[in-house]
């Protein structure tokens, strides 16, 4: 395939690209073209016509010889630059379709990543996106190669070498090197994570949920947050952290990347780095949309909550959160949250634009918060004041007395932890 076949032009960039979306679903199958065009559109492009078939994979084009030649029609009659299947494309499948549309062919994975490539700002969200991109393209070469070998692609370098098999190993390679930083910085994210709640007394609170969900304005309900709302799919893919207090209790909040209906293992795995904030949060908050269809919002519960379980996160750290409640223009609440107490959960209805229901979410995070106690501190002949500004840093100080050089203090917060620092005093205080 030639370097610019298929490709979006520098001159199309200026506006919106053109593209073609297609689905084939299976008989009786419920079609998501709806959530593709949205994808599609958080990507940048215009979506210039859809195709949709039922029918049978076909393992040559996905879909039918005669839906091919009808989508060949459409890309010549709008220009557009791409066609994007919201099936998951073959090797054999991507390639076939290309050589016959003469554009670019690429699937929904692939579009997702095109996301991720756009938004992604730390260094380790780039690696982890290029590391997902480049497993994917490792299958594909694959079969280019065994095309080379065929005779249906072109290219040699010297000593008779293919083109596509010094690619294919220079892939490998630079899979490996990525894999080998990742490896480090999850190593290092890991010591963290397993040190923050224990030295700093902290408890942490993950909001996620699927895509479009509302997660970044209930954290800007919850702290304060004053940064840009994005409402489009995939906002946030470096995960944003506040420290904050609920009711004095100091806690930190973390943003995290949304999920979607079937989101490919390859990416769950290439953002563990991130996605273990949520795996090792004290308490998850896993919000969705109650203001849509309900069946829309059984897909993208039982899909969200499914991903959860993947990342080993237990049901009793969840709590789930009913958002948007301000747009139900009075549609049945009762009705739309049923399919997250048909999974066990008992959500709170919340409005995170307009505040409401933010008071008994925090109420139920507090509740839920593991090892959180009520401990009775009494300090004498030691620095107090010091052991003092020490518990204020993870615990909420709620009563204090000091007289005749004692003090009384009621603190709340993690039980180990207050304890080890009284006991880390107190071992001071004796040398």
């Amino acid at each position: 395939m030639g370097a610019d076949i298929g490709r979006c032009s520098r001159v199309q960039r200026v506006k919106p690209r053109r593209v073609i979306l297609v689905e084939r679903l299976d008989e009786g199958g419920s079609s998501l073209m709806h959530e593709l065009k949205e994808l599609a559109t958080a990507a940048g492009y215009e979506v210039a016509g859809v195709l949709t078939q039922v029918r049978r994979p076909d393992s040559n084009y996905q879909v039918g010889e005669g839906k091919v030649e009808e989508l060949r029609e459409l890309v010549k009659k709008t220009g557009a630059c791409k066609v994007i299947f919201f099936n998951d494309l073959k090797p054999r499948q991507a390639y076939n379709l290309t050589k016959r549309l003469g554009v670019e062919v690429i699937d929904r994975f692939q579009l997702i990543l095109e996301i991720f490539a756009s938004r992604a700002g730390s260094k380790e969200a780039k690696l982890q996106i290029e590391l997902a991109k480049l497993k994917r393209e490792l299958s594909f070469a694959r079969e280019w190669l065994r095309l080379a070998k065929l005779g249906e692609l072109h290219g040699f370098l010297g000593g008779g070498e293919y083109a596509i098999d010094a690619y294919y190993k220079h892939v490998r390679r630079r899979i490996a090197k990525i894999e080998e930083e990742l490896s480090k910085l999850r190593v290092f994210k890991e010591s963290r994570w397993m040190k923050r709640s224990w030295e700093g007394g902290l408890y942490y609170v993950a909001l996620t949920g699927y895509t479009g969900a509302g997660k970044t304005t209930l954290f800007r309900a919850l702290t304060g947050y004053q940064g840009y709302v994005d409402g489009r799919p995939f906002a946030t893919l470096n995960t944003k952290m506040s420290r904050t207090s609920i009711e004095g209790r100091p806690v930190v909040i973390s943003d995290t990347v949304g999920f979607i209906d079937s989101l490919p293992p390859q990416l769950l795995d290439a953002f563990y780095t991130t996605l273990g904030e949520v795996a090792l949060a004290d308490i998850v908050v896993m919000v969705f949309d109650v203001s849509e269809d309900l069946k829309e919002i059984k897909r993208k519960f039982s899909a969200a909550y499914a991903t959860l379980r993947a990342l080993g996160v237990s049901p009793s750290k969840i709590i789930a959160v009913a958002n948007k409640v301000d747009l139900l223009n009075g549609e049945n609440l009762e009705a739309k949250l049923s399919p997250a107490r048909s999974l066990g959960f008992e959500p709170i209805p919340v409005s995170a634009l307009k505040g409401e229901g933010i008071e008994q979410l925090k109420k139920a995070i507090l509740e839920r918060l593991p090892g959180y106690a009520v401990v009775k501190v009494e300090i004498d002949g030691i620095n107090k004041i010091g052991v003092l500004q020490k518990l204020r840093r993870g615990a909420f100080v709620k009563e204090v007395n000091i007289e005749n050089g004692r003090l009384d203090a009621v603190v709340e917060g993690r039980k180990e932890w207050i304890e080890s620092i009284l006991r880390k005093e107190f071992s001071e205080s004796d040398q």
